[in-house]
């Protein structure tokens, strides 16, 4: 018998341990049963592409998705409201679920029929591969979101979908299964080919997503016998083996953070599969990453059971679900690690109730997060049943302890058996998925949430910015605006038992560096927040406002007295000030006290739980309180922030709960902020014991006074070199490129053209003449575009994500700012009859220029004409200015921008490497931008008397 090109497997030998009587014969049971229905029903193959929008797929009433079943394509339950909706984006979201459905109950049968030989599971497989090949070309190659794709909207869906093909097609091939020839034979010319060249048009770096870019790919490869193809892919500078060196990082962890761990490291167990079936291997030290990946997401467990919503994670999800009872088996295979043996043990262990797994509606691996069962082998899938260990693990229940991830960013200091959790944040950036969160706090006791972090609802609603913002989480943030994109350092971390601590250090701001030191006890922890300009710096004390999310709703607060107040913020959406309602504050004199209210997963305040802040600064403070969203699927709630005014300072705050029956509760906290030489918090508790905290040259000093005994314990940890390198973004600053006298002219053509689908010949190889002129006070920019029928914005409303309605209309963007660094002045036109409508991208009240906008006749295009006084525009010290300009274009027919016209400062660096504009928005990065000569540099200037 021929071996399968794509897992490593003996089938012959996985008949025998999967054989009656063994421990995975349930699981092939259970898997024939739920595909019973397709056997006897046409297809769930959607007619229409899927499509994503704000509306598709969630519930109107609380934002969570609905659920997902093959055979309802025009009603969508809401299991909250007990309401079914309908409408056309919800069906167009389904179709999205029933393209991965189909496509993997086609490998789930092909395994079944290798495994059993029922001849009408190969039947059924052979009939989803006959009509996939039959309707590919059916779909569509555009208004996609985020690279090409046929049947959905981005590609890495694509890539999922045509993996499991893959897989289908190899085990119906090795099998032997009747019409396997035949059918293989029209799959590979009509889909797998295809599929494969349009997969591989597309490039997203060391994104996730491109994890299962490339395994589809190579799996295609190999399905299709194309070795030269194979390892020519695999050897590419940014293939398979470099997705493993640069996005796995030191501590194993995928650098996006654990939701994006988890979904990229089930991409790379198919591609350890594959390489395995070729004969290749990881080199070692990569392979040790590879296998503590497994492991890693489970090292930062909450303690009710979820998973910490880091960056752009969904929010509680629970690990008592099938698909992490699976991971943990494959990872148990792959290397017998007794941490995975343990977690088995105890999703086993039948602790809680048993509700359907929801294994019958998975869609492949674009899994939905759903409500935790108890769970056994009989509800693992395909992948387990082929590639498991034959005998069950037989362990005892695992739970992690305090940890440090430095490279993820996660440390964690637990208390009380686990059920008291303490973090602090940072480390790597997470980049795109990343958030501004540096030396953010969470604290959780049991199910009580104190501080958490909210994780990432729909990436399409306005929300998201909150949910990207400092301010949604409890980290620093300086003058109103959400931290820069850069990693933080870990400066110490030491765990002794009922004591230890950790500190992390990073830049918050423009020139403002922060230290955040936590110390966890029994019953209570201590929060030191230091903060200071760079040395080089020359920041007034009264120019700085440090402002700290420190809690959620509260019962009682002083001081109180709260008045209605307003604040703005930096004035970005990003910033997070835009989502406050109901603001009220209130000056801080000495000391300030907070009794928090606690909220659960499902975002319900506890009646029961206690817990008190209590907090003191030596700059002056003021006590916010405001209505914010709350987390994902949660009602609003009511969250506390602290403005701290002053270049330097420190704010010292001590946490302290109700502890458990053995051990004894802080009755008093007294706090000094002022003194540097004083110790900076004594913490009395109910014994009468003292503990008196402070820095000290080797970490931290606790003194412990219990009536006439004295003691005292000193932290160490120290961490003399960074562990985690700073991965800033690029400098965002303008090109320094000599400045262009003017007049200027430039033609945008191919090779200024950003793409979607389709290139520029493509599109009808559209242009744009660009002429900039000084005319006496005034700068005046035309504009002429060729790009045939003008389409404008379809309404002022954008349903299809949280974007500007005007990005998916003809138009420009316009960005001026000073050489030395970001944009000041920027804004999108769009058409509106013969008149400009022009919105502000950026804040501030900024004159807007003159405009004047016509249509080109017979369709060819538009042009458009702009005017600003010189004197309101941001000219540089030197006589410059950088100015950028982008032209957006979209045809009738389309929904979404098709591409765009950029100008571009720096001819030989394009504007994106691929040459892609999905994600782009409104955005223009001020590093490509052209530098004007707008008048001469001014000379010396005499000082008057």
């Amino acid at each position: 018998m021929k071996r399968l090109r794509l897992l490593p497997l003996d089938l012959d030998a996985r008949r025998l341990v999967t054989a009656e009587g063994s421990s995975l014969a349930p699981t092939l049971s259970g898997l024939a049963r739920e595909l019973e229905p397709l056997m006897q029903r046409e297809l769930p193959i959607p007619r229409r592409k899927a499509r994503l929008t704000r509306v598709g797929g969630r519930c109107p009433v609380h934002g969570g998705l609905l659920e997902f079943d093959p055979w309802v394509p025009l009603a969508h339950y809401c299991e909250r409201c007990a309401h079914a909706y309908t409408g056309v984006e919800h069906h167009d979201w389904w179709a999205m679920g029933a393209q991965l459905y189909t496509a993997e109950r086609a490998v789930h049968a092909a395994t079944l029929y290798a495994l059993r030989g029922d001849l009408r599971h190969a039947e059924l497989a052979v009939r989803i591969l006959a009509e996939f090949a039959d309707r590919y070309e059916e779909w569509p190659n555009r208004d996609n979101v985020l690279g090409p794709t046929r049947p959905f909207f981005s590609t890495y869906l694509e890539s999922i979908w045509l993996l499991n093909l893959c897989h289908a097609l190899d085990l119906l091939d090795v099998s032997l299964a009747p019409g396997a020839d035949r059918v293989g034979a029209q799959l590979r010319d009509r889909v797998i080919a295809p599929s494969a060249s349009l997969i591989a048009s597309y490039h997203e770096g060391t994104s996730n997503r491109q994890v299962w870019n490339e395994v589809a790919v190579l799996s295609a490869f190999r399905v299709l016998d194309d070795q030269r193809a194979f390892q020519r892919r695999l050897d590419a500078d940014q293939g398979l083996l470099t997705l493993v060196e640069r996005g796995l990082l030191a501590d194993g962890t995928w650098y996006e953070g654990e939701n994006y761990h988890l979904f990229a490291h089930r991409g790379l167990w198919y591609g350890m599969q594959l390489l395995t079936a070729a004969g290749l291997s990881l080199p070692p030290s990569l392979g040790d990453r590879y296998a503590a990946g497994f492991i890693t997401p489970f090292l930062g467990l909450l303690p009710d059971e979820t998973l910490p919503s880091r960056r752009d994670s969904q929010y509680a999800v629970s690990i008592r679900q099938w698909r992490f009872a699976e991971w943990c088996e494959l990872g148990f295979a792959h290397r017998a690690d007794s941490r995975l043996a343990g977690l088995l043990s105890r999703l086993y262990d039948g602790s809680i109730a048993r509700h359907s797994s929801a294994r019958a509606r998975s869609t492949a691996d674009a899994e939905r997060n759903e409500a935790p069962s108890s769970l056994s082998r009989a509800d693992l899938s395909w992948r387990s049943v082929l590639m498991a260990s034959a005998q069950p693990v037989d362990a005892g229940r695992w739970a992690p302890a305090s940890t440090v991830l430095p490279s993820q960013g996660l440390a964690v200091l637990r208390r009380e058996q686990g059920s008291v959790y303490v973090a602090l944040e940072g480390g790597h950036s997470g980049s795109g998925h990343g958030h501004p969160d540096r030396l953010g706090v969470s604290l959780q006791t049991g199910d009580e949430r104190w501080l958490q972090d909210p994780g990432t609802g729909s990436y399409v609603e306005r929300t998201l910015h909150w949910y990207r913002s400092t301010l949604a989480h409890h980290a620093p943030l300086v003058n109103g605006a959400s931290q820069p994109t850069a990693a933080a350092t870990l400066l110490a971390f030491e765990e002794r038992g009922g004591m230890g601590w950790m500190r992390k250090r990073a830049m918050i701001g423009h020139d403002i560096h922060a230290t955040r030191t936590v110390v966890v006890c029994e019953g209570y922890c201590i929060d030191v927040l230091d903060w200071e300009p760079d040395a080089s710096a020359n920041a007034a004390t009264d120019d700085i406002t440090i402002t700290l999310s420190l809690c959620g709703d509260a019962s009682a607060v002083t001081p109180d007295g709260f008045a209605p107040a307003t604040r703005p913020g930096a004035g970005r959406l990003e910033d997070g000030f835009d989502f406050l309602q109901q603001v009220e504050s209130v000056e801080v004199d000495g000391t300030a006290m907070i009794d928090a209210v606690a909220i659960n997963a499902r975002g319900v305040p506890s009646q029961r739980a206690r817990a008190r802040l209590v907090l003191a600064a030596n700059v002056p403070a003021t006590l916010i309180k405001a209505r914010v969203p709350g987390a994902p699927g949660c009602r609003e709630t009511m969250r506390h922030v602290l403005e701290l005014q002053g270049a330097a300072g420190r704010l010292v705050s001590v946490w302290y709960w109700q502890p458990s029956d053995a051990l004894p509760a802080v009755e008093r906290v007294v706090l000094n902020a002022m003194d540097v030489d004083a110790p900076l918090a004594r913490v009395t508790s109910a014994d009468g014991t003292t503990a008196v905290h402070g820095p000290a040259p080797h970490g931290w000093h606790i003194e412990l006074l219990a009536r006439h005994a004295r003691s005292s314990v000193d932290l160490e940890g120290l961490i003399d070199m960074p562990t985690a390198t700073a991965d800033a973004e690029p400098d965002p600053a303008a090109s320094r490129a000599a400045a262009r006298a003017l007049p200027l002219r430039e033609v945008l053509a191919e090779s200024d053209y950003l793409r979607t689908e389709q290139d520029w010949r493509e599109s009808g190889s559209p242009t744009a003449t660009v002429a900039v002129e000084a005319d006496g006070p005034r700068v005046v920019v035309d504009v002429v575009a060729y790009t045939g029928v003008v389409v404008p914005p379809d309404g002022a409303d954008n349903p299809l994500d949280n974007e500007r309605a005007q990005v998916n209309a003809d138009g420009v963007q316009w960005y001026w700012g000073a050489s030395n660094g970001g944009w000041a002045q920027a804004a999108l036109c769009t058409p509106s009859d013969d008149m400009v409508l022009m919105t502000r991208l950026l804040p501030g009240s900024w004159p807007l220029p003159e405009a004047t906008w016509m249509a080109l006749p017979d369709d060819g295009g538009w042009r458009a004409r702009f005017e600003w006084r010189l004197a309101d525009l941001p000219v540089a010290p030197d006589g410059t200015i950088t100015f950028g300009l982008v032209v957006n274009e979209r045809p009738p027919e389309r929904v979404r921008r098709r591409g765009q016209l950029v100008l571009n400062g720096n001819r030989a660096d394009p504007p994106s490497a691929a040459a892609y504009a999905y994600l782009r928005g409104d955005r223009q990065s001020p590093s490509h931008a052209l530098r004007l000569r707008l008048r001469p540099e001014r000379g010396p200037q005499l000082s008057g008397p």
